[in-house]
């Protein structure tokens, strides 16, 4: 699966969220990541994880989840818009600084928008890890 990187087309808000989103991934980026989310949004990583609620609780999760990447390169391309309701399909690829392994993700979020913000994100993911 190739996604390619949508235009504005697909919707302003979507498009500036999943841009500084895929920013702060690329760049480790925890002030960033917290510009795309409402002060009281809930963040669940996976299906079977308690909801990560708040600004503090986001930045100290991306800094854990992201501070073993290097060489990273993120693509998403929305599947459905709806009036606040968004889903997209995502991937990812990068290397692991402990381990110089190369790990593939793919997934899907569903973010649901207040405004220009994300209030509530979820996503479902796998994982490739290659040596």
């Amino acid at each position: 699966m190739s996604l390619t990187q949508p235009g504005p087309q697909h919707g302003s808000a979507l498009t500036r969220i999943m841009e500084t989103y895929r920013r702060a991934w690329e760049t480790r980026d925890a002030e960033l990541i917290l510009d795309v989310f409402s002060a009281d949004a809930t963040y669940q990583e996976t299906p079977f994880s308690e909801p990560l609620v708040g600004h503090q609780s986001i930045q100290r999760y991306w800094e854990q989840a992201t501070g073993n990447h290097r060489d990273i390169r993120f693509r998403w391309q929305p599947v459905y818009s709806g009036e606040s309701l968004h889903v997209v399909e995502w991937q990812a690829a990068f290397t692991r600084r402990d381990s110089g392994r190369q790990v593939e993700l793919r997934g899907v979020m569903l973010v649901e928008l207040r405004g220009e913000r994300i209030f509530r994100f979820r996503e479902y993911w796998h994982r490739r890890e290659n040596n």
